[in-house]
Parts: C-alpha cells; structure tokens; sequence
C-alpha cells in the first residue's frame, strides 16, 4: 500500500513540477492554481504514504536512506506551499519542485541508515532534525538561483527575458535566502550534535571516520560561513547566493556518499 500510495505521490509531483514551470513561463495565472493542487493533492498522498510505512515498521521510516530522503522530501513540499502562501512567491514551486521530484526518485536499493547498536527516540530526533534543515537548504538553493537569475536579468544590457517579469525583487528573494538558511542552520546543528553524542556510544570514538558524517561536517562548515558571514561580515545579494549553491552542492555530496560509499552508517 505505502509503495502504491508513494507511487502516485510522485506522479502528483511530475505533474506539479511540469505546471509550475509552464507558469514560469506563461504567467498564466489557472496554470498556478492547479500546480498549487497538484502539489497539495502530492503532498496529501506523500503524506498517507509516509504514515502507512511508519505504521507497518512500528517506528519512523528513518532507518533507512531512501525513506530518509522521502521524508525530508515531505518537508521540503510543506514548506515549499507555506512559503509560497506566506510571502506570495507564486513561482517558487518551479525551483523547488524540480529538486523534490529528482529526490523522491532516487531509487537505490534499500540501505541501512543506521546500525543495530543505535535505537530509541533520540537518534529519531537526531536524523528529524537534520532532514528538516535539509530541507530549508533546498529552499535557500532555490532561493539563490532565483536572485541571480534575476540579477542577471536586470544588468542585462539586451531586453529582460520573460523571468524578469515572474520572479520577486531581489531584496525578496536576499530575504528568502537569509531566512530559510536562519531556519535550516539551528536543525542541522542539534541533528549534527545529537549524531555525534550517538557516535561515541555506537562506535567507541567521536573520531571514527564515516564517508556520511564526513560530508556532513563539510556542509555544516559551509552553511556556518555563510550565516557568519551574513551576520557579523555583512554578506547579502551574490556572495551569498554562491555560498548557498556550493553548501546545497556539499548536501548532495553528501546523499551520494551515504549511497555509495561503504561507512559506519548501515554498516
């Protein structure tokens, strides 16, 4: 049932993404309305979905990568439309969508996430935590491509392209990438803590090298830069675009090393 319900879940979001990027380029305004139930009706199913599969394993569909991602697929959608709603982004949902669907269909073999000697509800709270700042870094990635795009558009010495007239101003859109990388830093953190304390339970040393935590790591020094930066250096407009793609690009690295490389987790 959860497969079948996961299933039209992502049809639900092939659909959503090929609207939401026809409006990108229409700026029709019923092709948003019915990405925007497109993608509730995904999220819906997702949703079912993910508590069907919680119910039948009796604990969190966390244990694994492929479930991992699905649910931090999840979050990403609901604050993908809460977003959208909040703020009025009404083209959000064609950068956003694009990267759930590549993830939701991820299709790996089943893997560990997780070995046997990690249990009870604190590692649930370690890979939650770090899946919803996850998440808030695909919507900082949208974000910044949206700001040089638009910037891009607005030096432009030939005649703005059709975005020009779509996308948010850029101080919106700074905004955006401030706020969701605020939002997304403090989860990876408390998630990247706990997962250390659980290291040297599980593993006898906080020092044992794991390919996972390693590209974690990266990617948390990167989103720190970037928030110090920000904070106390002053950074806004390009400089931090860049450094939110380059940490969205240390993320993916780091999917790929915990479905490819051999480590501690699911060993």
């Amino acid at each position: 049932m959860h497969q079948t319900l996961l299933t039209f879940a992502i049809i639900g979001y092939v659909a959503a993404t090929g609207l939401a990027l026809a409006y990108l380029v229409q700026r029709e305004e019923v092709l948003h309305r019915l990405a925007s139930l497109a993608t509730l009706a995904a999220w819906v199913l997702h949703t079912i979905a993910l508590l069907a599969l919680a119910i039948d394993l009796g604990r969190p569909p966390l244990a694994n990568l492929p479930d991992a991602v699905s649910v931090a697929v999840w979050v990403v959608v609901l604050l993908e439309m809460w977003l959208e709603r909040r703020y009025g982004l009404s083209v959000l949902g064609a950068f956003v969508l694009p990267v759930a669907l590549v993830f939701s269909l991820q299709s790996m073999p089943t893997r560990p996430l997780i070995g046997p000697a990690l249990s009870g509800a604190w590692l649930w709270v370690h890979i939650g935590l770090a899946l919803v700042g996850i998440a808030a870094f695909v919507l900082n990635f949208a974000g910044a491509v949206m700001y040089l795009l638009q910037e891009h558009q607005l030096k432009a010495k030939q005649r703005p392209g059709a975005l020009y007239y779509t996308l948010p101003a850029l101080a919106t859109l700074d905004r955006l990438t401030y706020r969701t990388l605020a939002l997304g830093f403090p989860f990876l953190t408390t998630g990247l803590i706990l997962g250390v304390l659980w290291a040297g339970t599980a593993w006898g040393s906080v020092f044992t090298f794991d390919p996972l935590a390693f590209s974690s790591f990266v990617a948390w020094a990167v989103y720190a830069a970037t928030l110090a930066g920000r904070a106390a250096g002053g950074w806004h407009g390009r400089r931090a675009a860049y450094f939110a793609i380059v940490g969205f690009a240390a993320l993916v690295l780091t999917l790929g090393a915990g479905l490819f490389l051999p480590g501690k987790h699911g060993s």
